[in-house]
């Protein structure tokens, strides 16, 4: 009976070694299982576009040219134009490349691409807003405001090469991401 006591211990004190022997590995053997863990989904990488805003004014019609400055990224721009409640403008595009938008913005329809050339720079076709400014009788039609906004988008590319803009993203002229 004592022997089997004595085997007994033997085996109990033997078993609380293996059990710690593995505790001691278990921590190496985890990191193999967690160095092979992948996950889903991602993160949109914006590399930013940049465009600069030209206008000239003459006989009361604001000609708006926009170029694109990004070396890299294809875009499309819109704009849009503010004035007092006294001050009627007319659109008017030769060229036929810009839309009214249902939210007052003008967009230019077709992609502007980069210009990796500072030279040769890629910029629109005019949009000509003629100024009407309805004044009563003997005041000044020489004091009035009008604001030109310009926005534009990277163009994304589908699985076809076929271009897309996504108005939900915008940039200010200076490459700044708009707040929507």
């Amino acid at each position: 009976m004592r022997k089997i006591e004595k085997y007994g211990k033997l085996i109990a004190m033997s078993a609380a070694a293996l059990g710690m022997t593995a505790a001691l590995t278990i921590e190496s053997s985890l990191a193999y299982f967690t160095t092979y863990v992948s996950a889903g989904g991602g993160q949109v990488v914006n590399l930013g576009a940049q465009t600069t805003i030209h206008e000239n004014l003459s006989d009361m019609t604001k000609h708006i040219v926009i170029k694109n400055d990004s070396p890299i990224n294809d875009c499309f721009v819109r704009v849009k134009v503010f004035c007092g409640a006294d001050v009627e403008i007319t659109y008017k595009d030769e060229a036929g490349n810009w839309r009214e938008g249902t939210d007052g913005y003008w967009y230019y329809e077709p992609v502007l691409p980069a210009s990796p050339d500072p030279k040769k720079p890629s910029v629109t076709t005019p949009l000509d807003a003629k100024i009407t400014v309805n004044v009563p009788e003997g005041e000044s039609k020489d004091n009035f405001n009008m604001v030109v906004i310009q926005e534009c988008t990277p163009a994304i590319y589908d699985e076809n090469g076929e271009p897309s803009a996504d108005w939900t993203t915008v940039f200010t002229g200076a490459g700044e991401e708009a707040d929507e």
